[in-house]
């Protein structure tokens, strides 16, 4: 399939400013470098395939985040992959927000999938709750519900430092 040049210009630009979002997304439900990067190539692959059936093109970023958030659930279910709490590494893919402090990001990593996700599409990609429930497959009370875990269990984990 072959998009028109100024629909393919405009679907690699939206591509490029969302990268470190797409590769942050789904590195917080993998775990895994490797998978995050396998789940981002497959979700950018599905959405320029079905790029032409996006009616609202504004929304491609949003858009470009549910495929990846469905890839990386996807390949974590393919692979029937648990990941064991001592088996996080020490550093982080990814720092949390350019700060330096990669301490809340390691907190971060520690927390069950779902209340990961939602603290990352919340506070690290600003999106508001609703926008949320629509990537992630769920109500926007549960994604406040997440959310207020959440930040329980960083408050508790940060609090007792053990985060990594």
């Amino acid at each position: 399939m072959t998009l028109p040049e100024q629909e393919r210009e405009r679907f690699c630009q939206v591509l490029h400013h969302s990268r470190t979002s797409l590769y942050r997304l789904a590195f917080s439900i993998t775990r895994n470098s490797s998978d995050a990067q396998e789940a981002v190539a497959e979700a950018v692959c599905r959405a320029y395939e079905r790029y032409p059936q996006l009616r609202e093109k504004e929304k491609l970023p949003r858009w470009l985040l549910k495929i990846t958030a469905n890839e990386a659930r996807r390949l974590c279910q393919r692979r029937g992959r648990t990941v064991s709490l001592d088996d996080l590494p020490t550093e982080p893919a990814i720092p949390g927000r350019e700060t330096g402090d990669d301490t809340l990001w390691q907190a971060v990593q520690t927390l069950p999938r779902d209340q990961r996700e939602a603290v990352v599409l919340f506070y690290y990609e600003d999106l508001p709750t609703e926008e949320i429930a629509r990537i992630v497959g769920t109500s926007p009370g549960a994604v406040r519900v997440r959310l207020s875990r959440a930040r329980e269990k960083l408050r508790s984990i940060l609090k007792e430092g053990d985060y990594g």
